[in-house]
């Protein structure tokens, strides 16, 4: 079941998409909207966070929250979000919709050259291809190489139905603090096309990154190649 907050940020975001609110206008203010469903400050907070961060709403100093220009409801935003640890995935959009992954392959293997430099490492990792779905639509395929060093041990039911991420914060005792990529404009190929059932060429993000624990050991050297029309990407800076 969704958390409050998230509930209270769809039907926001519904009232957005559906020009109940225009864009460029004032929204109630938080007081109100936490009056309006009955919640406290804190929950409400929570929900415009998101919907900050999301795009669909912008805070003026002095002057209130006002709708922005709206981003389509059926298109996710990568790197979207901010926490105490590094989602991944399946907790990143596992309370906006139904997450769930096709395994295609698992297999304990030598890392290849640039595997073993991005990780530091000359141990063998896990190499595992996943397909991942959002409301049971394949969005994604994804590339991961895990240092076996460190994590010695990835049950098959965590990659088909947990999340990867949960699993090896439980498994070391650490946070996943840290993750660098780099995001590539794409043509999907006929092999990866094939796996999420659409057509050849069709664009792609791509992006690719190390991923650390808090204690600065890199355990993930990951690919994802990204639906372009399920999914784009969101950089933020607000000024002091």
């Amino acid at each position: 079941m969704a958390a409050r907050y998230i509930e209270i940020k769809k039907s926001i975001q519904e009232d957005i998409l559906s020009h109940r609110y225009q864009v460029g206008e004032k929204i109630p203010s938080e007081r109100e909207l936490a009056a309006q469903y009955g919640v406290t400050r804190v929950t409400l907070q929570k929900a415009m966070n998101v919907l900050e961060q999301e795009g669909f709403i912008e805070r003026i100093h002095g002057k209130g929250m006002y709708v922005t220009k709206v981003i389509e409801d059926n298109v996710y935003m990568l790197n979207s979000g901010t926490g105490d640890s590094i989602l991944g995935f399946s907790r990143e959009f596992g309370q906006q919709a139904k997450i769930s992954s096709e395994l295609v392959t698992h297999q304990l293997i030598p890392a290849p050259q640039a595997v073993a430099s991005q990780l530091e490492t000359k141990q063998d990792v896990h190499f595992i291809r996943r397909i991942r779905l959002i409301d049971d639509v394949a969005v994604l395929v994804e590339d991961s190489w895990i240092n076996s060093e460190i994590i010695a041990t990835i049950p098959t039911t965590v990659l088909e139905q947990g999340s990867l991420y949960e699993y090896i914060e439980e498994y070391t005792g650490k946070k996943i603090k840290f993750y660098n990529s780099v995001i590539e404009g794409d043509l999907f190929n006929d092999d990866l096309a094939a796996l999420l059932s659409i057509s050849p060429g069709l664009p792609m993000l791509k992006v690719s990154g190390v991923t650390k624990l808090e204690d600065g050991k890199a355990f993930n050297f990951s690919c994802s190649y990204n639906r372009a029309d399920m999914f784009k990407i969101k950089n933020s800076w607000v000024g002091k």
